[in-house]
């Protein structure tokens, strides 16, 4: 049920043109801010000025970048069918290295993420399981469950976008910093009840229904699924740099005025009773200044809800919000609304503002698909954030 009401979210904000709002006043999860932002901000273009649909791309052609793990031998790069340009042969030319792990890989590399796991609150574990005193090893069984193995078309498809956001760099003229390989990991998501995507280190998660959705040939519904993949991709691309790349990360968040530290900021025990853990969230470490009450004070950010579970059915995404910690140790934390410039800190060219790496893997994303001038030339309410990636990746 969760997901056929998330299907026709992601159909209606389709049909209804895209409006501005305050990020204050849209702080959701992923699977409802990013679902928005990408059906209302993803061109219908791999690259920054041609405009293109994207079409499930043939598989005769195959290349040794990409890999399964223990599964077929037809795995790899496949050529998508609307190539304009002869696409990158040789590993040596791709930014992006990736392979495909199979179901088994995909469970033990998501097990192993212990520091993720040591993080969970109660609530994360209730919320979760959709249970009151929910056990970390009920959970973790049920999320082992999870993985699934890539289907050939399934394959055949995700290389059409990755080809498609080689061809973007290409154009553009774009040099990402140095990335490790990237694990594509296919699985129900049952585990981040509904995020449309997920990663932990430079392995990035994958929504098995929103992949078979997007090959649907009789759903009329197919070429949204095929618009928010690209949304998915860029974004989850993103977290995969910050992780190998500390001085990218650091250098993408001071566009929004947030400064790193070496040290994690503790959650304190207000905060940690409603904390919601974010896999593509790794650390509390950055700072920004709010001005809260009149007063500027240095806050990090974390996830919270502003509930308990208490009925099977109820999920975070429905009761969270970006909560605002002071890092000297207080035991307190402020809203959104409660901080005067929290528009003016992180922009509003997204309402995904839960941490900044969030909002910047959103800003990352609209600067590949959309460009300096936007979607359909339109621009953005912060055009400053977009110069300045675009501007880090032309060096």
């Amino acid at each position: 049920m969760k997901k056929l009401i998330t299907i026709f979210m992601i159909v209606l904000l389709l049909l209804l043109s895209a409006c501005g709002s305050s990020p204050a006043e849209t702080v959701t999860a992923e699977a409802d801010s990013s679902v928005t932002e990408a059906i209302t901000s993803t061109l219908d273009s791999g690259t920054v000025e041609n405009s293109q649909t994207v079409e499930i791309p043939e598989t005769e052609e195959i290349s040794e970048t990409a890999e399964i793990s223990e599964t077929s031998e037809t795995s790899g790069l496949a050529e998508p069918s609307d190539t304009t340009q002869d696409e990158p042969k040789e590993t040596a030319e791709r930014q992006i290295l990736y392979r495909y792990a199979s179901k088994e890989e995909g469970a033990e590399l998501l097990m192993a993420n212990e520091a993720y796991y040591d993080g969970f609150s109660q609530n994360d574990l209730d919320f979760r399981f959709q249970k009151v005193g929910a056990t970390m090893e009920e959970y973790r069984a049920f999320a082992r469950e999870q993985s699934l193995d890539f289907t050939e078309e399934e394959i055949a498809l995700v290389d059409g976008y990755f080809n498609n956001m080689e061809r973007t760099l290409a154009e553009n003229g774009y040099k990402l910093p140095p990335l490790e390989e990237v694990v594509l990991i296919k699985m129900t998501l049952e585990e981040e009840k509904g995020a449309g995507g997920y990663t932990h280190g430079t392995q990035i998660y994958i929504d098995g229904d929103y992949l078979q959705m997007a090959l649907a040939d009789d759903d009329i519904n197919q070429q949204t699924y095929l618009e928010y993949l690209k949304y998915v991709f860029w974004h989850e691309l993103f977290h995969c740099l910050t992780r190998s790349n500390p001085d990218f990360q650091k250098e993408m968040y001071s566009i929004i005025h947030f400064t790193i530290v070496e040290e994690d900021f503790p959650l304190p025990p207000t905060v940690f009773e409603y904390h919601i853990s974010n896999p593509d969230v790794e650390h509390h470490n950055s700072y920004a200044s709010f001005r809260i009450n009149g007063e500027d004070i240095d806050c990090f950010t974390d996830l919270v809800t502003t509930k308990h579970f208490e009925t099977p059915g109820e999920t975070f995404f429905s009761c969270m919000t970006t909560a605002l910690i002071p890092i000297d140790g207080t035991d307190i934390y402020y809203t959104p609304e409660q901080a005067e410039n929290f528009d003016d800190v992180f922009g509003k060219n997204t309402g995904y503002v839960i941490d900044p790496e969030e909002c910047m893997a959103d800003n990352f994303t609209y600067a590949m698909q959309h460009g300096i001038n936007g979607k359909n030339g339109e621009g953005y309410q912060n055009p400053e954030i977009i110069a300045a990636i675009i501007e880090y990746l032309s060096r």
